[in-house]
């Protein structure tokens, strides 16, 4: 076994970077499509206490309340909106557009539940006694706007939905007047909720969840600080149903998936708390998740007459980057960027930018890595060489293994000794691969959560980028590529044993990681690999002319 120093970190290196990006594609990327989600049946379980204050009443009144139900409509050129007088909540909300509609063509659905109780978006009144039978007197003054009105316990209480100025965002206006003779104290929580299978949020081959696997969030602070749970919190060692609560100055509280958000937002960062809840449904063989997340605002006292307003902007659609970031409030957070985020939204709008000028995502991808390999060529080039330098050596790192056997000590200071006297650094090898880790690890990570990429074709049987390709070529185009590539890579100061694993495991590893993964990412590393074995090539051509100019320079 060497000792030279870099035969622990060079694989270290290697491994952490295919881990690193098999563990980032393991959590973001998921199956080739949504699977249908059941909706939630009736008396299943039970979800967090709502606010509203209700009074209970016959099977008669709750009949005759079925039979006024009615419903309005709000559609832009992006979505079109459902609400119910019920309950003033969100009854349907289809995403527009043929990128997002599902094979036979219906259009993409952000609801998923089908009991009135876990409508989306659904206003709870803290301090306001509601009889459950409650019909809200519905209105649409204008065709962007529908307005709902009810009078109850003393209070009047009006909430009028519009669409926003920006593509799938909703505000909510709440106005409650004390119409009574003394003062209350009344709260307003806005409060969503989806269901999600057990079939859509599960893990498929090599444990890789599905895209559409739901969790929540909330921010909080100006650094968009935030939480986030997803169903794993629900195991053997906790209990069934969990809630968290996040507060002061709460930003947004959200449920989402890789693809889809609804996100409330709090004007100002208003909001006194945002609060988590998770359910697993179907006990004691849990079939689904109930997620729920609600922005609860501080309670507020009204005297008589006095009324209070409370405004709540909504995003409820796909999560594009830069819509999100036209719907202000830090909603971009909702977008999992990774640890490199300003270094991955640079390469996002440069995958943009490309994909502007060729129209195709496939190839955008090529060139962005092409692009990215461009630029650090400098670096690869100086690590490759360090290593080539160190593989010139290898015959006196046998012979000081010869010389000194297990005497550690002094086999290590023979080497560093070696290292002076050819002006070669073990370590130089290594900073370039650092340095290019964060760019490599945004890239990575950019591209699993590109919107762009869902249902994109590229050519030939490769139809959707952001799903698996279907006849495994390009995952086994990649291990052989990987493995021509560890065939190029100087091991002189690897053990043995280490540079088969490296040489044998790695492709195998790559492969197996890749099989089921969207082919976008895998079109990406096959290109990654195919431009690294050419600078290789061509940096081994280099160093094989200078070798010979240098000899032919000695003197005879």
């Amino acid at each position: 076994m060497s000792d030279d120093p870099k035969t622990q970190l060079l694989p270290l290196l290697a491994l952490t970077l295919v881990l690193g990006g098999a563990y980032a594609a393991l959590k973001l990327f998921g199956a080739d499509e949504a699977p249908p989600e059941a909706a939630i049946a009736a008396g299943e379980g039970a979800g967090p206490a709502d606010a509203t204050e209700t009074r209970g009443v016959g099977a008669e009144a709750m009949e005759a309340r079925a039979a006024n139900a009615q419903e309005a409509r709000i559609e832009t050129e992006h979505f079109i909106a459902t609400f119910t007088n019920l309950n003033t909540a969100v009854r349907s909300m289809r995403i527009k557009g043929e990128r997002f509609a599902s094979e036979s063509g219906e259009l993409h659905e952000m609801v998923s539940t089908d009991q009135e109780r876990y409508y989306p978006l659904r206003l709870d009144l803290g301090g306001i006694d509601i009889p459950e039978d409650a019909v809200w007197t519905m209105s649409q003054p204008e065709p962007n706007k529908v307005r709902f009105e009810l009078v109850a316990d003393g209070f009047t209480v009006t909430r009028q939905w519009e669409a926003g100025s920006s593509p799938y965002q909703l505000w909510s206006t709440v106005r409650i007047q004390n119409d009574g003779r003394v003062s209350r104290p009344v709260r307003v929580n806005v409060r969503t909720a989806h269901y999600v299978s057990r079939e859509a949020e599960g893990s498929t081959f090599l444990g890789r969840p599905s895209p559409f696997a739901s969790f929540g969030q909330c921010s909080y602070d100006e650094n968009s600080e935030q939480e986030r749970f997803d169903r794993n919190k629900l195991d053997d060692d906790n209990p069934s149903s969990m809630s968290f609560g996040f507060g002061p100055d709460v930003g947004w509280a959200a449920i989402s998936n890789q693809y889809f958000a609804t996100l409330i937002a709090a004007e100002d960062d208003s909001a006194e708390r945002c609060q988590i809840f998770m359910d697993n449904r179907g006990r004691p063989t849990a079939v689904g998740t109930l997620f729920e997340a609600a922005l609860r605002y501080p309670r507020v006292t009204l005297a008589a007459g006095a009324d209070t307003v409370v405004r709540t902007p909504i995003y409820m659609g796909p999560k594009d980057l830069d819509l999100m970031h036209a719907f202000g409030h830090r909603a971009s957070a909702a977008v999992d960027l990774g640890w490199f985020t300003f270094i991955a939204e640079g390469l996002v709008w440069l995958l943009r930018s490309i994909f502007a000028l060729v129209g195709n995502w496939g190839l955008a991808i090529i060139l962005l890595t092409f692009l990215v390999k461009l630029v650090l060529y400098p670096l690869t080039a100086a690590s490759f060489k360090n290593m080539a330098k160190m593989n010139e050596l290898k015959p006196h790192m046998e012979a000081l293994n010869e010389k000194y056997g297990d005497d550690r000590e002094a086999k290590g200071q023979a080497t560093m000794n070696l290292y002076r006297e050819h002006k070669v650094n073990p370590f130089a090898g290594c900073l370039p691969m650092l340095l290019q880790m964060p760019i490599w690890f945004a890239l990575y990570q950019s591209l699993s959560t590109n919107l762009e990429l869902y249902h994109a074709p590229f050519a030939l049987f490769w139809t959707d980028l952001s799903a698996r390709d279907p006849y495994f070529v390009l995952p086994l185009l990649l291990g052989g590529l990987m493995f021509v590539q560890q065939k190029l890579t100087p091991t002189a100061s690897m053990d043995p044993t280490q540079a088969k694993i490296m040489l044998y495991m790695m492709p195998i590893m790559i492969t197996g990681f890749m099989l089921f993964l969207p082919a976008g990412l895998c079109l990406y590393m096959v290109t990654n690999s195919v431009l690294s074995i050419a600078q290789q090539h061509y940096i081994r051509v280099q160093l094989a002319a200078s070798t010979a100019k240098k000899a032919a320079e000695k003197p005879a």
